[in-house]
């Protein structure tokens, strides 16, 4: 049934101070519960494609480029297409619907993507996931943000961006599993189909905030033309400076949570069973606990204007880059392992304080849409792009790396692996070079990172307004 609680969401007390995070209401809990759920589907559904992706490259005969393109513009192109759009529409309809709808799109097209036969297939089905899923964020978060006053959003966000950590941590098992017993196709139904049943659900039982006229957190003004809301978001600085950090940061984390899979696989021989146990330990693991902590740590901090948001992004992005790059240097696969999970802690604080920095930033009557701006900078031109330059920086290090008496990587190599019956001496060329390829391109994912902390640091010191209802969080 729907929820009928919704006079009980937090809002702003005539004194100014919001209610903590253990006041929360069961009404707040069911959003969020429901959003997490859907998030994990959203997500899911692209990182289930990190652990596939050997199987899929062999079977298909692709190169890393073409990886790069399935899991990069691909899937950004339609979801760039379809995100400011779908957010326009929310910001006029009823969100429930629209995201009930999009939910059911990306998870239907997710499980074709396992009848797949080439690379323009299997590219076909992943515009189909980026066409329902540019819909996902941009309208969870203002779902959010009607629920939830400024200063407690960094942990509200932070609990909804913990799909994040616990999709990375189920793909790589159910992905390994599945895919070992059954095969790669099997497993983007297993993880595809649930969707379409959540998507009735969440239909049936969710309420649209706007429909509660108690809700003083609603924004009650007509949306405006895209043009002027545009204009009112690029006046600001401090959005500007996030937008910047949020393509180097989507650049940095597209890469590494594709190729990370990939990398391990190569550079240690690991079963993907064993490489599934180690992405759920680094990305699942890790992810959670850096997730709670940024947003706890966001909201404790956040003083009159809420610098310390963007601020503990720019703390996650420094820590990620450092501990990435250890992580690829490192001579043995325990050794890696270990400082994947402290990369991946930092790399997760930003979760929840990057989308409440923008959520703080924007009027109220734009969430959604400057949500879905925002997600043109972390889709488009960071995850989109961070793939794909990945995946050609680790063509190119191949080639360079495999002997010329040997002849043509790409020739010799098809799919990164010698052909069967091949001699001994080529297949460890094959692997050798592949691994060297990889490593080389995910130092790009690296620098990504530290080019983001700064812009994020900019993004912080450039705050000018106060938050509503502006007292500071530990004086509540």
């Amino acid at each position: 049934m729907a929820i009928e609680e919704q006079d009980a969401l937090a809002a702003p007390s005539p004194a100014g101070t919001f209610p903590r995070a253990a006041g929360w209401t069961r009404a707040q809990i069911y959003v969020l519960v429901l959003l997490v759920l859907v998030n994990i589907c959203n997500y899911l559904d692209r990182g289930v494609l990190a652990i596939l992706q050997e199987p899929i490259k062999r079977d298909l005969a692709l190169q890393d480029w073409q990886l790069g393109m399935i899991s990069g513009p691909a899937f950004a192109i339609l979801y760039s297409f379809a995100g400011i759009p779908a957010a326009r529409i929310a910001e006029r309809v009823n969100r429930i619907s629209v995201l009930s709808l999009a939910l059911a799109l990306w998870s239907g097209m997710t499980a074709l993507c396992g009848v797949a036969g080439s690379f323009g297939h299997l590219v076909l089905a992943r515009l189909g996931v980026g066409a329902g899923e540019g819909a996902c964020t941009p309208v969870s978060h203002s779902l959010v943000a009607d629920t939830f006053p400024p200063q407690r959003r960094g942990l509200a966000l932070a609990v909804l961006t913990t799909s994040i950590p616990l999709a990375q941590m189920l793909a790589p098992l159910i992905g390994g599993f599945v895919a070992m017993t059954y095969g790669w196709r099997v497993a983007f139904a297993v993880v595809g189909l649930p969707g379409i049943a959540l998507a009735v659900l969440l239909r049936l039982t969710l309420r649209e905030p706007r429909d509660d006229a108690a809700n003083t957190l609603v924004s009650r003004a007509p949306a405006g033309r895209f043009r002027d809301d545009l204009r009112l978001l690029l006046r600001l600085r401090c959005f500007r400076w996030l937008f910047l950090a949020s393509v180097f940061m989507g650049w940095a984390v597209g890469a590494t949570n594709i190729f990370t899979a990939s990398y391990f696989l190569r550079q240690y021989d690991l079963t993907l069973a064993q490489v599934g146990m180690v992405t759920a330990a680094g990305l699942g693991v890790a992810g959670l606990v850096g997730t709670f902590a940024g947003g706890w740590l966001a909201d404790r901090f956040a003083g009159r204007y809420g610098r310390s948001y963007p601020g503990m992004c720019a703390v996650a992005a420094a820590g990620a880059g450092l501990f990435f790059l250890i992580t690829f240097t490192r001579p043995t696969w325990q050794a890696a392992v270990l400082f994947l999970i402290v990369a991946n802690l930092f790399n997760d604080l930003k979760n929840g304080p990057n989308y409440a920095a923008l959520q703080n930033m924007a009027p109220p009557h734009m969430r959604t849409t400057a949500t879905a701006i925002l997600m043109v900078a972390v889709i488009v031109l960071g995850t989109g792009c961070g793939p794909l330059i990945v995946g050609v920086a680790s063509d190119l290090a191949a080639a360079r790396a495999f002997p010329d008496a040997l002849g043509s990587f790409t020739a010799v190599c098809p799919g990164g692996k010698a052909p069967a019956g091949a001699a001994a001496l080529l297949h460890d060329a094959c692997a050798a070079a592949s691994a060297a390829g990889l490593r080389g391109g995910l130092m790009a994912a690296c620098l990504a990172y530290a080019l983001a902390a700064p812009c994020f640091l900019l993004s912080a010191l450039t705050i000018r307004t106060p938050l509503q209802g502006a007292q500071d969080p530990r004086e509540a």
